[in-house]
């Protein structure tokens, strides 16, 4: 049994029970096997949502194209990141309430940071605009999987084209804020 296998059982679980629904008893079930041996892979609950959140940046992560220019890529990974973690039931929930895990903190985001890094990003102002669309990002979504919230939106706004939208929106505060050119017209 590895890590990664019981993370991804409980990212299958997630999509049952939603993330209140979602207990350290019922992934153990789901299994086969007895709750405390869970403790031999991760000492907490946090930290299998930590684990969980990893799980669904890798695969946001994994068909990217790093070789392109900065801007290019905080837009695909903006985009890839809203439609990975839309794939799951309370996947935005999960992504904003859990613990970074440390795959998260030594892999995941100097991974995500390293295209502005090749641009000349400074590591803090890489590591900020990370963080600025991640944000941006988790609260659209947890909007998206709030069923009135997101009535609400589409009522108001087409949701992808006003999502690009502050993406971009994001991209071109940051390039002014680095004093960095854009790579592709805005759109």
């Amino acid at each position: 049994m590895t890590v990664d296998r019981i993370a991804d059982q409980a990212l299958a679980l997630l999509d049952e029970v939603g993330l209140e629904g979602l207990s350290t008893r019922k992934l153990a079930a789901a299994l086969g096997m007895q709750g405390p041996s869970l403790y031999h892979h991760f000492q907490n609950k946090a930290e299998l949502l930590g684990h969980m959140t990893a799980r669904i940046l890798y695969r946001a992560l994994a068909p990217l194209d790093r070789n392109v220019a900065w801007d290019v890529w905080l837009r695909t990974l903006s985009h890839a990141t809203r439609a990975m973690t839309l794939e799951y039931r309370d996947g935005a929930m999960l992504y904003a309430s859990s613990n970074p895990s440390d795959e998260i903190r030594r892999k995941l985001l100097p991974d995500m940071a390293e295209p502005l890094l090749r641009a000349g990003f400074t590591q803090l102002a890489a590591d900020q605009s990370i963080s600025f669309l991640g944000s941006f990002v988790v609260g659209w979504a947890v909007n998206e999987q709030n069923e009135t919230v997101r009535r609400l939106m589409v009522s108001m706004m087409e949701m992808d084209e006003t999502f690009a939208a502050g993406v971009e929106t994001l991209v071109q505060g940051i390039a002014i804020r680095n004093g960095k050119s854009l790579s592709t017209p805005a759109g």
